[in-house]
């Protein structure tokens, strides 16, 4: 985030900056929370930069802040320029090649659990004056800007297509998912021999996972979608498992997480002459020319590291 604040005088180009955050955001309060300035501050910034350009920037309402023909030609101009001033501030501090700072990291939270919270201190023992700040969420961010690193899982399949981004993504890693339930479930609703038969039964899902109730499945090339009735939705793939294991429903998980219970029969598979989708944990940050040292080191770090910590799990 540029931020050139000269003495205590307020520059043009901080209330051009802030502006690109109200549009980003669409509220002043977020954008002042994001700049580090009170909602009022903001308010006042805005109303100068519209009384200095002789033009209004933004349409105001009880819900949302857009920005008026004016302020979208002054966004698209000048959101380019701020990301040349990001890379050129990132350039000078590289110069010194010191591997500290803040490395912002949101990530969804199976993902934080099994890998990030090793990798982290790992990473912390071999450069201590690297500091992280770690969201866990299941959801996209709604602004990528506001970390440096966004970690997602999505369900995939053949002839999938991901929405288009701006964003660049480095896969992580890639596992089967598996419809699976326990063998109490089978004898109290019996086993559904084909994907149609899923809107019958209780199913448990993660919506970010999947894409939505859809589960996709392939037999001899022809796919079919069911979408699956909607017993329990929660963004949090142990919490499926959990009420998998206690017969209340079908899920459908990545293999890694339920491995341990269908080798040891508390879980079994269903519609097993069907291929299933793949679950997939993708590392995803804005490009750069330039990236500061402590990320480009940690990005590194990071893709080594938990391909060596999923080699190990697999093995033990």
């Amino acid at each position: 985030m540029t931020k050139v604040l000269i003495n205590s005088e307020v520059s043009m180009l901080d209330k051009i900056v802030y502006f690109l955050h109200v549009v980003r955001t669409g509220s002043f309060s977020d954008a002042a929370k994001q700049y580090g300035i009170s909602a009022s501050a903001g308010s006042r910034w805005i109303i100068e930069l519209e009384e200095n350009m002789g033009v209004s920037l933004l349409k105001r309402s009880t819900r949302k802040v857009v920005p008026t023909q004016a302020g979208e030609r002054l966004f698209d101009r000048f959101c380019h320029v701020n990301t040349e001033i990001d890379d050129i501030l990132t350039e000078i501090q590289n110069l010194g090649n010191d591997d500290r700072g803040v490395i912002r990291i949101a990530s969804t939270p199976l993902f934080a659990k099994k890998f990030l919270s090793q990798v982290v201190g790992e990473y912390l023992c071999e450069y201590p004056y690297v500091s992280f700040k770690i969201v866990e969420t299941a959801y996209e961010m709604d602004h990528v800007g506001e970390v440096d690193f966004a970690i997602r899982a999505n369900a995939t399949y053949q002839g999938y297509q991901e929405k288009d981004s701006l964003l660049v993504k480095r896969s992580l890693l890639r596992y089967p998912l598996k419809a699976c339930c326990s063998p109490r479930y089978i004898e109290r609703f019996s086993l559904p021999e084909t994907p149609e038969e899923l809107k019958k039964h209780n199913c448990l899902y993660a919506s970010t996972l999947v894409g939505g109730n859809k589960w996709v499945f392939e037999r001899g090339g022809e796919f079919t979608t069911v979408e699956i009735a909607q017993t329990v939705q929660v963004e949090d793939s142990e919490f499926l498992k959990t009420v998998a294991l206690t017969g209340a429903g079908i899920a459908y998980l990545p293999t890694s997480l339920i491995q341990k219970e269908l080798n040891d029969g508390s879980l079994v598979p269903i519609l097993d002459d069907y291929s299933n989708s793949h679950f997939e944990f993708g590392l995803y940050f804005r490009p750069r020319k330039q990236m500061p040292t402590r990320c480009v080191n940690f990005k590194d770090f990071l893709i080594r590291r938990v391909t060596e910590i999923a080699s190990e799990l697999e093995v033990s």
